[in-house]
């Protein structure tokens, strides 16, 4: 997989409010660390440059470039943007900082299949994941002339590019942990549960 690695960098967005929360949800600790820190840990092997959005300077502790939203206030919309503003690399696989699950294949396999599209998303029970994809950097001049529109939700901007919809259904790289994310308490009180039972 270094071939892919090394015409790949990596994104994590953790620019959100948080506001069910209440706090910064990459920054709670789970399993004893970060929720990022777990991110990280599995993106980095599968990436040339791993680099955070946040608007918060605390994630620099981490020891990774962290870079600010060019369009705040639009939720992963203007963080796509940003990582697509930043990037010199083609390809670009994108994660929230709340998926505590993600792992190194799933990623590098859905890394694997991007090549000849815009955007490659997996495709996990009927359900599009556009928090753990691929976006190509050519994608940028129409993602920002559709911000400009005020179109912010991701299922209606990936509608406008060329789309590979890779479905992971039986693909024992897959599971239903790999795309759980922590909005609430009580997703967080889930992912301990999930950790715990080895999931």
């Amino acid at each position: 997989m270094a071939e892919i690695r090394n015409n790949v960098n990596g994104y994590i967005l953790a620019g959100g409010k948080s506001s069910r929360m209440g706090i910064d949800k990459g920054l709670i600790v789970f399993d004893e660390r970060a929720i990022i820190q777990r991110v990280i840990e599995q993106m980095r092997p599968a990436v040339k440059k791993l680099v955070i959005v946040s608007n918060n300077p605390e994630y620099e502790k981490f020891g990774l470039e962290v870079i600010g939203d060019v369009i705040k206030n639009i939720g992963p919309a203007g963080g796509i943007h940003s990582a697509l503003s930043h990037t010199d690399a083609e390809q670009n696989f994108i994660v929230s900082c709340d998926m505590p699950f993600v792992t190194t294949s799933s990623i590098e396999f859905v890394v694997s299949q991007s090549y000849q599209t815009q955007i490659t998303l997996p495709v996990y029970g009927q359900k599009i994941e556009p928090m753990h994809g691929v976006y190509s950097k050519e994608c940028l001049n129409k993602w920002n002339e559709l911000i400009q529109l005020n179109v912010f939700k991701l299922q209606e901007l990936i509608s406008h590019f060329s789309l590979l919809k890779l479905s992971v259904d039986g693909n024992n790289l897959f599971y239903d942990s790999i795309f759980f994310n922590i909005n609430t308490k009580e997703d967080l009180e889930k992912a301990i549960k999930k950790s715990q039972n080895g999931n």
